[in-house]
């Protein structure tokens, strides 16, 4: 049996301005990364940055999915802890003028654990989530995406952005996004995908813009949580895909907590029902394939800032 291995970078606190080498984990055929604004009336306003500590801070994207909270990868916690209780900041409009932070307390989680091997990953990796209640509900004033959990057609899964702040890339020139990207088909509680995901990547929303009331609106299908390590962009093969936790597993887990309080609009809840089956094409988890490796925070300090 294959056995996974965490994508994470350690540096002791002497070592916090240490720049460690780049690599890809994966990006696909080419770069093609973009810096997009996340200010204020931008439709990337609701996506920013997730923390853990000071000196040595783990980070991960996360995107507001109601006016008081965040949902992110489990990752920016390591997937050693006790979720519950454990205090983040989210840090919106990076590099603007309007940038902001809030605190805020983890009050549901997936319950995701350390996979030993690639079948445990495509069965519990749809668990990778964390739902961040903030001190500050900036929400209200920088609104929030829609949570897409079916049912689905096929041709929404093959013009798809991500976006995020992966490493050693700079967040002061604002959110790094994937253009053009796909989910290609799903195995066990995953979606397979080849959006650009590097270190740092856990916690992308995978996406579309559409345009709701006459705004553009943010529309998150699936959140990525796992890839394999590479140095430079490959040829998309099968078996190698990048992995994401589908909305549809999340939405009703913490639909709860959103309409407890009384943020979303009339209407929105009805994004909150299980997918349809067959929109995504399947693979069976007794396939063979090489392990994966969970993408984890990173802890280099301020190196990204």
């Amino acid at each position: 049996m294959t056995r996974t291995y965490p994508i994470r970078k350690l540096a002791s606190a002497m070592l916090i301005a240490a720049v460690a080498t780049p690599t890809h984990s994966a990006i696909f055929d080419r770069d093609d990364r973009q810096y997009v604004s996340s200010a204020e009336g931008s439709p990337y306003s609701p996506v920013g940055l997730v923390t853990q500590g000071l000196l040595m801070r783990s980070f991960t994207t996360g995107f507001l999915v109601d006016a008081c909270h965040v949902l992110t990868s489990q990752g920016v916690l390591g997937y050693g802890q006790a979720p519950f209780g454990k205090r983040l900041k989210f840090e919106t409009a990076i590099g603007t003028p309007q940038h902001e932070s809030t605190k805020g307390t983890v009050v549901a989680a997936g319950g995701f654990r350390r996979n030993r091997t690639s079948e445990e990953q495509f069965e519990k990796g749809g668990r990778d989530w964390l739902l961040l209640r903030l001190d500050t509900c900036i929400g209200a004033r920088l609104g929030h995406v829609t949570l897409k959990a079916g049912p689905f057609s096929p041709y929404e899964f093959r013009d798809l952005k991500s976006a995020g702040f992966p490493e050693h890339r700079s967040r002061q020139r604002g959110l790094t996004i994937d253009p053009s990207c796909r989910v290609i088909a799903s195995r066990g509680t995953v979606w397979l995908n080849d959006c650009a995901t590097v270190k740092g990547d856990a916690g992308d929303p995978i996406f579309r813009i559409s345009t709701s009331r006459g705004k553009p609106q943010m529309e998150v299908y699936a959140m990525q949580s796992a890839g394999y390590e590479r140095k430079k962009p490959v040829p998309l093969t099968a078996g190698y895909e990048n992995q994401a936790v589908p909305m549809s597993l999340i939405a009703s887990q913490i639909a709860p907590y959103l309409s407890a309080n009384g943020q979303r609009q009339a209407g929105e809840l009805d994004t909150l029902r299980p997918q349809r089956a067959d929109a995504v094409p399947h693979i069976s988890t007794s396939a063979g394939v090489t392990s994966n490796r969970p993408l984890l925070d990173t802890s280099l300090g301020e190196t990204n800032r």
